[in-house]
């Protein structure tokens, strides 16, 4: 169990230093931000920081259970707080930047290449890869709970490293998206009975500063990383939903296609780092196959 709490521990860092200069560094650019629901977003990264502390001391499978439990909380809580503390003021967005360098890099917004793809049963299939997210989320933290092993630290090692350099991204890049930034300039998408439906939705339910780098597309590429290295035979039912998922970002125009790059560059980066943490790399759990 320390094994795991050792793990763990070393992702705090990772966590705590790049979400706390990057929320010091955008006060420190617009004092406006001084406001109670950011103060509430600083005071929260310590809280966690302590919390996940005295769970772990001293380690058992219970409180080891918790801290993953933690985490999980802490992520829906993080996105959720970074969103109340970037529209407690009026601040710059980067929308306008990524949009330029977007158009300088494809020669012309790139959400045109999608026009000849529109069509109901591509929207179907992009709305269920994009909604296939919240279970991949669900399934890396499930993933090394029930059997705990060094992959268990290994695991959530990782996601912290993901998370914490991730949510740093929308602090210093706060973007929403080319679905609010510029609606009129975008092609009209061929929605299915599915995705007409869902697709209002998920606009509400955006913070619209959650864009760079994708978090999706982290998550996506890290969990095949992970699947392949530990769970090889999960692996092949992963690879159309990820491929779906991935669509699905620009596709319904919630992310720029810049965004997928950076976070598939940080889902890669975070799972290729744990090859090198410790020797050997990453154990596999008693239940992995392959």
């Amino acid at each position: 169990m320390e094994g795991i709490a050792r793990d763990i521990r070393r992702g705090l860092p990772w966590v705590v230093l790049p979400l706390t200069s990057a929320s010091l560094l955008r006060l420190a650019l617009e004092p406006r931000y001084l406001t109670i629901g950011y103060s509430a977003w600083l005071m929260l990264i310590p809280i966690y920081a302590i919390l996940l502390r005295q769970i772990l001391r001293p380690p058992s499978a219970t409180r080891i259970r918790l801290a993953l439990l933690l985490n999980f909380i802490g992520i829906n809580a993080g996105y959720t707080m970074i969103g109340v503390a970037l529209h407690s003021a009026a601040g710059w967005r980067a929308d306008d930047l990524i949009f330029r360098v977007e158009r300088l890099v494809f020669g012309g917004d790139p959400q045109k290449f999608l026009t000849a793809l529109q069509a109901p049963w591509l929207s179907t299939i992009a709305m269920l890869g994009y909604l296939s997210f919240g279970g991949f989320l669900i399934y890396l933290f499930l993933a090394e709970a029930f059997v705990l092993s060094r992959a268990t630290g290994q695991l959530q090692l990782g996601l912290m490293r993901l998370y914490g350099i991730g949510f740093s991204g929308y602090i210093l890049l706060p973007a929403a998206g080319p679905a609010f930034h510029h609606p009129a300039l975008l092609p009209p998408i061929a929605h299915s009975v599915l995705s007409a439906k869902l697709h209002p939705w998920i606009l509400g339910n955006c913070s619209r500063v959650d864009v760079c780098p994708s978090i999706h597309a982290a998550i996506c590429c890290f969990l095949l990383i992970w699947t392949y290295r530990c769970h090889r035979r999960i692996f092949p039912l992963l690879v159309l939903p990820s491929a779906a998922l991935l669509l699905g970002t620009v596709y319904f125009q919630y992310h720029y296609f810049l965004d997928l790059p950076f976070g598939l560059f940080l889902g890669a980066s975070a799972a290729w780092f744990l090859s090198y943490d410790q020797h050997p790399s990453v154990y596999p759990s008693p239940r992995a196959a392959g």
